[in-house]
């Protein structure tokens, strides 16, 4: 799971899984940072 970049959060006392989280993967971190990059929206505008 770490490799993955997942994580893994219990609730409650008796230890159960009550709900898993899994980290954006590498292309959705690639889009997040593209929203900020001025020079792909200058492309994106020229179109």
């Amino acid at each position: 799971m770490e490799r993955l970049d997942i994580k893994l959060y219990v609730r409650g006392q008796h230890g159960y899984w009550a709900s898993l989280r899994i980290e954006p993967d590498l292309i959705s971190r690639i889009k997040e940072a593209q929203k900020e990059d001025s020079e792909i929206w200058t492309i994106v505008e020229n179109l």
